[in-house]
């Protein structure tokens, strides 16, 4: 295998803008919610300016200047999807409210993190820098998650982070370890080992169940791509069986109170209305009421609002009410607060509708593409192994995590999703030599 050009003994200019992406990156991956922020009253509504607002501003200026200087743009078609998507949100929530805007503009702030991924990660040194940056995050957290659950007596945790958040990075982090065991060139390097035991124990601890989906998908992704490539061995199927076995049984150890709709399936009948209740009917009727509004709005939706207003939902409660009886109260909306999403599937299509979703569809599938078109092509000189399998990898982590979640500005999700986005859109075969 070649051998890897040296790395430099010191930051040079030319290095700068990709650290300053990783910083920006980091940023991102902090709930915008727990850092500092200048606030600042525009049209009726708060902005608010943290830390990650002028690190995302000038990491946009530095990928557009080295993209530009580059002549080339690579996965043109993609990035242009995601500014495309990114455009839409802010745009639809123009004729809401101030705050909508506000908070269509955060989500979309992050886009910026697809542009830096696309315009920076173009060597095998970048790519490694970037995995050891996302593993020692991820074990920060996870080691912050770790503590907080002795202290809190075993329940499922989120860090610093929340729970779909650490959950997500955390299956990033094992699918990172997870491509190095697919690369036959070269033995799992430490970064691989990390990524696997810290991811593990992270999808455990935010005991997301769609982030579990997210590892199974993965996981029969890349699987799906060793065959394409003629490159499947034994050891890498073994362990990744073996591993989302281990994460699936400690996931449902703590999660197994929410999994009523198991025992309303296969158990006896509920002897008391409600026995069986839990987080997937809460889910159930929030997807009922968005349906609902859908319905009512579907060409359009209701533009991006985040969390949807009363007069966007409350007709729907007692129709709700009635369907789902044998509910909680708590387990419906409020008729004078908000709706919060619960995933990102159906908020596309209720705040979107059919436009929003047509763009999401072919965002997805451009992604896919690009993704599929990367890991099967063979690399003039340079293998680029575990790169082959990381951005299909990555994008079907987040495929099963928005099951799970829906996307707002200053989360660390959202983050995650246009990264993914970002690692598809670069292409490893246009090496630059540094």
């Amino acid at each position: 295998m070649p051998s890897l050009p040296p790395r430099p003994t010191r930051l040079s200019v030319t290095e700068l803008p990709f650290y300053v992406f990783l910083v920006t990156l980091g940023l991102c991956l902090f709930r915008a919610a727990d850092l500092p922020s200048l606030d600042i009253g525009v049209g009726g509504t708060t902005l608010s300016i943290g830390p990650a607002d002028p690190a995302l501003l000038i990491t946009a200026v530095l990928a557009i200047r080295e993209l530009w200087l580059r002549r080339r743009v690579p996965s043109p078609w993609l990035l242009g999807a995601i500014a495309a998507f990114a455009l839409l949100i802010v745009l639809s929530a123009i004729p809401n409210s101030a705050g909508a805007v506000t908070a269509a503009g955060k989500l979309s702030d992050f886009a910026v993190l697809a542009l830096g991924a696309a315009a920076f990660i173009d060597t095998r040194q970048r790519f490694a820098d970037l995995a050891w940056f996302l593993v020692a995050f991820c074990t920060v957290a996870v080691a912050w998650g770790a503590v907080e659950f002795v202290v809190n007596g075993g329940k499922r945790q989120g860090s610093f982070m929340g729970e779909h958040d650490l959950a997500a990075l955390s299956t990033m982090a094992l699918v990172l370890g997870l491509a190095y065991l697919f690369d036959r060139d070269r033995r799992p390097p430490a970064v691989g080992l990390v990524g696997i035991v810290v991811g593990a124990v992270g999808i455990v601890l935010g005991a997301s169940l769609a982030s579990v989906l997210g590892l199974y998908l993965a996981a029969v992704a890349m699987v799906g791509l060793a065959l394409v490539r003629r490159d499947l061995r034994r050891r890498a199927v073994v362990v990744t069986v073996l591993i989302c076995a281990a994460v699936t049984a400690g996931t449902y150890g703590l999660r197994s109170a929410d999994l009523g709709f198991l025992q309303s399936w296969f158990g006896p009948p509920p002897e008391t209305p409600g026995q069986y209740a839990a987080s997937w009917s809460h889910r159930l009727i929030y997807v009922y009421i968005g349906g609902r509004v859908f319905l009512d709005n579907p060409v359009f939706g209701t533009g991006w609002e985040g969390e949807l207003p009363p007069h966007d939902y409350a007709q729907y409660l007692a129709d709700a009410r009635e369907r789902f009886s044998d509910q909680p109260p708590h387990y419906f909306p409020p008729e004078t607060g908000t709706l919060i999403p619960q995933q990102t599937w159906d908020q596309v299509l209720f705040e979107l509708g059919l436009v929003g979703a047509a763009f999401f569809v072919v965002l997805a599938a451009l992604a896919i593409r690009a993704a599929v078109v990367a890991g099967r092509q063979p690399r003039p000189g340079e293998p680029w192994g575990e790169q082959a399998y990381v951005p299909l990898g990555w994008l079907a982590v987040i495929a099963g995590a928005i099951a799970g979640a829906a996307l707002f500005g200053g989360s660390p999700l959202a983050a995650l999703f246009w990264l993914a986005l970002g690692v598809a859109a670069a292409r490893p075969d246009e090496l630059v030599v540094r």
